[in-house]
């Protein structure tokens, strides 16, 4: 539940007995129209928490990988014909005598990929009948040997014979430790329809994954290089692209890329061939504070004929003196020996016509991605990123991340009230340092970046554009607003009376004669009369999302994993997200800074495990975070904690008494009125934990007069008792009871019994009845009349 609305259930008492006739009232209103609709109730049990084996970071896995690529695209046909030169330098510990190679593409070559089986034929919600896509080796060569005739198609993850996506290659000798090896491969391959993160789509290309890409040697553990399944990402080794695309000439000056273009582009003919350096000359020779030049771990590209480019530059002297006070509050953190400046990049947009206008947005919201997580996890190290929009109908490429390139999503009607397209852009350009810098293996432990970058994109979003405003969608026309509470849905009388359907009786089907319309629909809401505003923090929409899963799965599991994709977008993103922004709570915020600043300065161009981040996290922060972790990312333990209070004043004495044991017992003597008036409040205060996650619990007591006091509920005493009641006395009443008053953690299950009050509002109730009861009663009139 948001804040605010468990603070006013709390605060009306609506589980109290006054709120009776309130109830009977919204029942007496809603019950003939909900009555047709209502079609039962479900109970969700949930299993006890149980510990999840931790994915172990193996020894030595920071091997360098260098790419030289030539790729030509015939756009009648969609196919594109590749040559490559693969650089592996083994900087392990260990010598390999076999090469393992992903061929992402071979996902959508048919239905019986491991990925299509895992979605059910579909691909971000559309079953695949057409567009297909496929990658086919040509020719693998080492030191001038042709060995295509020993690849073999591998399946390290199931027993799929018929998954194409990731191959073997047997070399005649060893790679020993120290030593770098140079492998030649020539594919062809059929561009999909744009499917997930990659296709084409008209005269839009986004190309992502599109070249035979060597796994990851790790030493010890093998060859990390697993199947394209239908939730995972990607995993690379870092290392340096120089990469030439032969298209159209109608593409000239509209191609983006990872890295910078080098050169002018080469007319040949009707063609085009552009060529992009990742990173670029200049970036390779602007070491950061540790002496490390900047490396990238992929390679994508972007071209459309019909792309409008903007650039702008970010500059961060206009940023640090907006957002002062957060300079000022990590200086503190980190120190002021840490230097905050940050270098200027090049902001270069790519956008459609039809929504040009947008490129602003884009630019500062790219702008504000690289200057605070620049300020929280070190600076951006590239001198251009790029922002794409992509093609109307291309939605499937939007909302991904690589390196220096990133593709948002935007629509028409929108406004900076509904935090689009910022939202997307920040967290995409977010991703440059979560994942782009900080590679984890998304196989494995996804939430490393992607639930991070969750956490610090709507810290930015709050920061820059605040609450999200509400918007309600007629015919993907936004209109500001939120209805207060919902129609009843297409049962049997309401869509008898709107003729949108007609359940036949004895027949398993029913008549539409009325299709739905958003014209029709906001005609009968009226929203700008009936709606109300509603205005949500950005950082509360990770807990509702967190709720909506919360201990299926641990956080700590390999994508492919979990127990489908609901599972995996809940710990993959808003519960890690939470997770962490409760750790800043137990830590506090400096701590939590310098344990994040520890773990992306050390892990930069390099590959961290879920184990690397709990040591670099603790050293930086000085706090042990080790049982918070197993407990928060290991386990499926949920809490929810409670507040409850009795208290009246202190009772006259009545009866009989005695001083001592030896005296007489007498009879009380009567009470007069003035001395009960003024006799001491006594308050009983219970604080209830359910669920198995024990965390250091504050409670404020708010008392008459403004004296408050804070008692802490610690872990250990939680272990001890699922319960504390805490007892007081004296001349103040208590006026509220409220559990983590600073709302430090974000995974309680219910927060509606977190506070107790003892005012009670009385007339919130009602007016809320009224706006219930008005829309139904205008819903009524409206079936009734026009909409019958």
């Amino acid at each position: 539940m948001h804040p605010g609305l468990a603070a006013w259930a709390a605060r009306v008492g609506w589980r109290s007995p006054a709120a009776a006739p309130l109830k009977a009232c919204l029942l007496a209103c809603l019950l003939p129209c909900l009555l047709p609709c209502l079609a039962g109730s479900l109970v969700a049990i949930a299993a006890p928490p149980a510990a999840a084996a931790p994915i172990q970071a193996p020894v030595g896995r920071h091997n360098r990988v260098d790419y030289t690529i030539e790729a030509r695209v015939d756009t009648d046909t969609m196919r594109l014909v590749g040559r490559e030169k693969v650089r592996f330098e083994n900087r392990t510990d260990r010598a390999t005598a076999e090469l393992w190679f992903h061929l992402y593409w071979n996902a959508f070559s048919s239905n019986q990929s491991t990925f299509l089986r895992e979605s059910g034929g579909q691909a971000r919600g559309v079953t695949l009948e057409s567009g297909w896509g496929w990658q086919r080796l040509q020719s693998v060569r080492v030191g001038g040997e042709e060995l295509l005739a020993r690849v073999s198609y591998e399946h390290p993850d199931d027993d799929n014979a018929d998954d194409r996506t990731v191959f073997r290659v047997p070399l005649e000798r060893e790679v020993a430790p120290g030593e770098s090896l140079e492998i030649e491969l020539d594919w062809e391959a059929q561009i999909p329809r744009v499917r997930r993160r990659t296709g084409y789509k008209g005269d839009f290309l986004f190309i992502a994954q599109w070249f035979p890409k060597l796994g990851v040697f790790e030493g010890e553990r093998g060859w990390n290089c697993h199947q394209f399944h239908e939730s995972t990402e990607f995993y690379s080794n870092f290392g340096a692209y120089d990469v030439s695309i032969d298209l159209p000439e109608r593409y000239e000056g509209r191609i983006g890329a990872s890295g910078v273009r080098v050169d002018s582009p080469r007319k040949l003919g009707d063609r085009v061939v552009t060529r992009f350096k990742a990173p670029g000359a200049a970036d390779l020779e602007a070491l950061d504070g540790a002496g490390r030049a900047p490396l990238v771990h992929d390679f994508a590209w972007t071209a459309d004929s019909n792309f409008k480019r903007f650039t702008g530059t970010f500059h961060f002297d206009p940023w640090r003196e907006r957002f002062d006070t957060e300079v000022a509050a990590v200086t503190r953190a980190l120190g002021p020996e840490k230097n905050l400046r940050m270098r200027n990049v090049e902001v270069v947009v790519l956008i459609h016509p039809e929504r040009e206008r947008q490129w602003k947005r884009h630019y500062e919201a790219t702008c504000a991605a690289l200057f605070f997580y620049g300020l929280w996890f070190g600076e951006y190290p590239f001198s251009q990123i790029t922002c794409v929009d992509p093609a109307w109908g291309a939605g499937a490429a939007s909302g991904m991340e690589y390196p220096t390139l990133f593709t948002a999503g935007s629509r028409m009607w929108t406004d900076p009230q509904m935090h689009s397209p910022e939202g997307v852009v920040v967290h995409e350009a977010g991703h440059q340092f979560f994942q782009g810098l900080v590679a984890n293996n998304e196989f494995e432990a996804a939430w490393l970046d992607e639930g991070f970058n969750s956490f610090a994109d709507a810290e930015v979003m709050f920061r820059v554009w605040g609450r999200e405003r509400a918007t309600t969608e007629y015919s993907g026309v936004p209109s500001f607003g939120a209805p207060t509470v919902s129609l009843p849905g297409e049962g049997f009388a309401d869509g008898l009376l709107s003729a949108r359907r007609v359940v036949l009786p004895f027949l398993d089907w029913s008549l539409t004669p009325l299709h739905n319309s958003g014209y029709v629909d906001w005609w009968r809401d009226q929203p700008r009369l009936s709606f109300v505003e509603q205005w949500t923090d950005p950082r509360w929409h990770d807990r509702v999302r967190y709720l909506s899963d919360p201990d299926r799965d641990p956080i700590d599991t390999a994508a492919f994993r979990y127990v489908d994709r609901d599972s995996y977008r809940t710990n993959s993103y808003p519960r890690p997200a939470v997770a962490l922004r409760s750790l800043m709570g137990v830590v506090g915020r400096d701590a939590f800074l310098r344990g994040m600043r520890a773990y992306t300065e050390r892990w930069r161009y390099r590959h961290p495990y879920p184990q690397d981040f709990v040591e670099a996290f603790s050293a930086g922060a000085g706090v042990d975070v080790r049982w918070y972790f197993d407990e928060l990312f290991r386990s499926r333990a949920t809490v929810d904690w409670s507040v409850a209070v009795k208290q009246r004043r202190r009772a006259p004495l009545k009866g009989w008494t005695q001083v001592d044991a030896a005296a007489e017992f007498v009879e009380a003597p009567a009470a007069s009125a003035e001395a009960s008036k003024d006799a001491p409040w006594e308050s009983e205060v219970t604080l209830v934990r359910r669920g198995e996650l024990r965390l250091p619990l504050v409670v404020e007591l708010r008392f008459e007069g403004g004296a408050s006091e804070r008692v802490t509920w610690s872990r250990e005493q939680q272990a001890d008792s699922a319960w504390l009641k805490l007892a007081r006395s004296g001349p103040n009443k208590l006026v509220a009871a409220i559990v983590d008053p600073e709302r430090h953690y974000f995974l309680d299950l219910n927060m509606s019994n977190n506070q107790w009050f003892d005012a009670r509002d009385e007339v919130a109730p009602w007016r809320w009845t009224e706006r219930a009861f008005q829309r139904f009663a205008s819903f009524l009139h409206w079936q009734a009349g026009i909409g019958g």
